[in-house]
């Protein structure tokens, strides 16, 4: 090597940011490079003829690198990676170059090297491997599988996750781009083909994401949410994508459900729309936001007109006053109510019973009321024309009824009527009685229903409620020979009611206990304080009422289904006594152990404050 060699090599050396070095057989530094005097912090004096372990604090580093020296030593140059520690806990990286150093004669005197500080690179790499665990586990814990495409070789490097679920093998695998689209369901692949082919455009943004159904030769279907980033790159001067970077989870779940939900709501959808009833729902401002198909063929509307009206529209501001303050109920309360709504219909008035509840919005406030509207105008004509029927009715019967009283008393003031004629005066007496106590009762059932009922509200006691009652039931229970037993409380119980209705109610249970118990049987009145109530029992052990018939006992025309049992009537007595305890702020209930093991009929009564 000549002089003029010799100087660009040092001036080379002197420049380069890396640490070049020169050592002798026994380690000890014979040139070092202003770069590595500058990674030891140390002047050319202090490292000259020294050894990496006198210069370096690091004892297991130094005798790393004297191994390493050993290896080139043998005449061999070598790659080696050498982590150093520093004294304030900090590590550098150096990727060193070595090769053997020889004299004129060929034979090794030491090594000459060069080395980078790559503790940059080696931060980077780790922190790129850290994020890339980070990453497969995040995928992993959602149930990820992923893929990487080279569009440069249509060749796909598959996740093992991915190449099991699509039947492929249990390995991660390299496998070509046409094999994952033979695995995409036929019936999606078009779609799923369109939307690759906008993504790979260079005038897009290459990002994808696509919910499709996957095949696999098994059989099975799964859906797939796939996501996909793709890069570009300049091949020729053109810009053609290059990377595909994918993601997909296993939807297959969610979407059934989702498939099921949206069926359901499809179907809930068509059942309102086709509904007989009228459906609808207002917004808080009583804005039709919703309604079917009745309701608008209704009002003669169209679904974009319908959403346009409110009820002040539709049937002006008094009706609407009165619709509007049901919805206010609801809005207030939170719960639904039933209502009688009455409403002028293309120059009809309509009556309609509606169901009204409330919606909520997912901070579970309500935002608007739904209701369920169906025309009951027919029922309730045929309800009117019924109770005119019925006092129609009661009047007419008790018309003939005076006249034929009249005659009865003549009868029994005759002295010497035959003992036959006497018989037959007496039981057209009771049958009489009976027929009047059929057409009052007729007369206060049209009143009830008709509102017409007049109430005499005055100071009574219990005690006296059930003496006009007993006075009253006693023929009929004396003629059957019950026993009556009567167990009131000892002090006077006050209420606040009208003492002929509350007798009559009591009257009409011990009429029925004795209709229902045979001859000879026991029928008890009972009755004790709770609280602010009085509570009274009329128990007997006559012929009891069937389970299911239990809860019917009390409608209009039921006989308690032992109608073999009875005694005659039209089963409007339990109707009315219902009636008139409600009208009294009581309540009533009935029970019964079943056939042949009697009944017992509970009254409530609200004691008077004093």
């Amino acid at each position: 090597m000549n002089f003029q060699q010799q100087g660009v090599l040092a001036a080379i050396a002197q420049a380069s940011d890396d640490a070049i070095f020169a050592k002798d057989l026994d380690g000890r530094y014979r040139f070092a490079n202003p770069a590595l005097l500058a990674a030891f912090a140390k002047s050319e004096a202090e490292v000259i003829g020294r050894t990496d372990a006198e210069l370096i604090e690091d004892a297991d580093a130094a005798r790393r690198i004297a191994q390493h020296d050993k290896m080139v030593h043998a005449g061999k140059a070598r790659e080696f990676e050498e982590p150093v520690l520093l004294r304030n806990g900090a590590v550098r990286h150096w990727h060193s170059l070595k090769a053997p150093l020889a004299d004129e004669s060929g034979r090794v005197v030491g090594l000459v090297g060069i080395s980078r500080d790559v503790t940059v690179r080696k931060e980077a790499e780790a922190r790129a491997d850290a994020d890339r665990m980070k990453l497969q586990m995040a995928m992993q814990a959602a149930g990820l599988v992923t893929a990487e495409i080279d569009y440069r070789t249509d060749l796909n490097h598959i996740s093992a996750e991915l190449a099991r679920m699509m039947e492929l093998g249990d390995e991660e695998m390299i496998v070509p781009r046409q094999v994952i689209f033979d695995r995409i369901h036929p019936d999606d692949r078009e779609r799923y083909l369109e939307a690759i082919r906008r993504t790979v455009d260079p005038e897009g943004n290459g990002h994808l994401s696509i919910k499709v159904r996957t095949l696999a030769r098994s059989g099975t279907v799964r859906w797939l949410h796939i996501v996909l980033q793709v890069t570009f790159s300049m091949v020729d001067g053109e810009l053609k994508p290059d990377r595909g970077i994918c993601a997909a989870a296993d939807v297959t779940a969610e979407m059934l459900a989702e498939r099921k939900a949206l069926a359901a709501q499809r179907m809930t959808e068509a059942v309102i729309e086709n509904a007989g009833a009228l459906v609808y729902a207002k917004d808080l401002q009583g804005r039709f936001m919703l309604s079917n198909q009745a309701w608008r063929k209704l009002h003669d509307l169209t679904q974009e007109e319908a959403a346009q009206v409110t009820s002040v529209h539709l049937f002006g501001a008094e009706v609407a006053a009165q619709l509007l303050e049901n919805d206010r109920r609801v809005i207030e309360t939170g719960e639904q109510i039933v209502a009688l709504e009455r409403a002028v219909v293309h120059g009809r008035t309509a009556t309609f019973r509606s169901h009204k509840f409330p919606l909520y919005d997912e901070a579970g406030q309500v935002f608007a009321v739904c209701g369920v509207s169906t025309d009951i105008t027919d029922v309730v004509e045929a309800d009117r024309r019924k109770d005119e029927f019925i006092a129609t009715l009661a009047h007419e019967l008790r018309n003939p009824l005076a006249p034929i009283r009249n005659g009865l008393e003549i009868l029994k003031r005759i002295p010497d009527l035959p003992q036959q004629a006497g018989k037959v005066r007496d039981m057209m007496d009771r049958q009489l009685a009976h027929l009047v106590r059929l057409v009052d009762d007729l007369l206060d059932v049209s009143r009830i229903t008709r509102d017409k009922l007049e109430m005499r509200v005055e100071p009574i006691t219990l005690q006296e409620i059930v003496d006009d009652a007993i006075e009253a039931s006693r023929p009929g229970m004396d003629s059957a020979q019950h026993q009556l037993v009567v167990d009131l409380p000892m002090r006077p119980v006050h209420i606040e009611g009208d003492l002929t209705r509350l007798a009559q109610v009591v009257s009409n249970l011990l009429n029925n206990a004795a209709k229902y118990t045979a001859t000879g049987g026991r029928i008890e009145i009972a009755a004790h304080t709770d609280g602010g109530q009085v509570v009274m029992e009329v128990r007997d052990n006559g012929a009891g009422i069937p389970a299911e018939t239990l809860p019917h006992v009390f409608d209009l025309f039921a006989q308690g289904g032992m109608k073999k049992h009875a005694q005659g009537g039209l089963g409007i007595g339990l109707w009315l006594v219902k009636k008139l305890v409600q009208l009294h702020r009581g309540t009533i209930e009935a029970k019964s152990d079943g056939p042949g093991r009697g009944s017992t009929f509970t009254l409530r009564l609200p004691i008077a404050q004093q």
